[in-house]
């Protein structure tokens, strides 16, 4: 299987968010087909906001699928993390996440935990965040292993998240969980940060990329800056990935332009 493309869209959030198209899925997953995508990555704070049903069928008449859910919204918009200070925001991220993956298990796509995942500083030591984290994964997990559902945890450079910033630091914590069904999510923008050797630390992570976001180095379109986007697909291929290169990038100077000038680029370098 060769790489596809896929579109970030999202219903609500802010202007500034990473996010390309915006508004009602029922508009965005036939725009995403006609720009030239294969797939959308739909933004949710809550499953149970959305139709399924009728994402299928918006998918299904525009001939394209869904590659994946981000979650961030749940934190962005109602403040609740897996390792949350006060227990029932813990509790509403944890259930969150087990309707997620329904979802994800009836769109057939990965769930991405990012921004949900929490931060050191919100427990305020390293040890008891680990303690917390671990525990909710390994609950998730053992659910998405029932559903057949991929969990994705995403590396995130260190000016937003103060843990997981590294492919390696973040491959060796979901190595430890013993589980195809949690993988590893990496991100040119924040691997333009953070790695030091990024088409080699591709190679180390290999089999364990599990989801793969896209942006150049000024978190524009690809192909708007200087990030060496023809070396990244290259280990990518080399590492066996035949998932989406999903663009999550700022919709800038307005999203058809970037998402046109995103699917142009790479439909070149593949």
């Amino acid at each position: 299987m060769s790489l596809s493309l896929a579109i970030t869209a999202v219903e609500e959030a802010a202007p500034g968010a990473p996010f390309v198209l915006r508004g009602p899925f029922a508009q965005s997953i036939p725009h995403a087909a006609e720009l030239g995508f294969d797939a959308i990555e739909l933004h949710i704070a809550d499953p149970a906001e959305v139709d399924a049903e009728a994402i299928l069928e918006g998918c299904r008449d525009a001939g394209i699928r869904v590659s994946s859910i981000g979650t961030g919204l749940a934190f962005l918009r109602d403040g609740v993390t897996l390792v949350h200070p006060e227990e029932p925001k813990r509790a509403t991220a944890l259930h969150r996440l087990e309707h997620f993956i329904d979802l994800a298990a009836r769109l057939d796509c990965v769930v991405i935990i990012g921004l949900i995942k929490g931060q050191v500083r919100d427990v305020g030591e390293r040890t008891l965040y680990l303690q917390r984290l671990t525990e909710a994964l390994r609950h998730l997990i053992a659910r998405a292993e029932r559903a057949g559902v991929t969990l994705v945890l995403e590396a995130v450079n260190r000016y937003e998240s103060d843990i997981f910033n590294t492919l390696a630091e973040t491959t060796t914590f979901i190595e430890g969980f013993g589980s195809d069904r949690l993988k590893l999510h990496i991100d040119t923008f924040h691997m333009n940060v953070e790695e030091d050797r990024i088409a080699a630390n591709i190679a180390a992570a290999g089999s364990r990329i599990g989801h793969v976001h896209v942006a150049d180095s000024n978190r524009r379109a690809p192909g708007t800056a200087h990030y060496d986007f023809g070396g990244t697909i290259s280990a990518l291929k080399d590492a066996g990935y035949t998932g989406v290169l999903s663009v999550e990038c700022l919709g800038l100077p307005d999203p058809d332009t970037a998402a046109r000038q995103a699917q142009r680029f790479l439909k070149g370098c593949l």
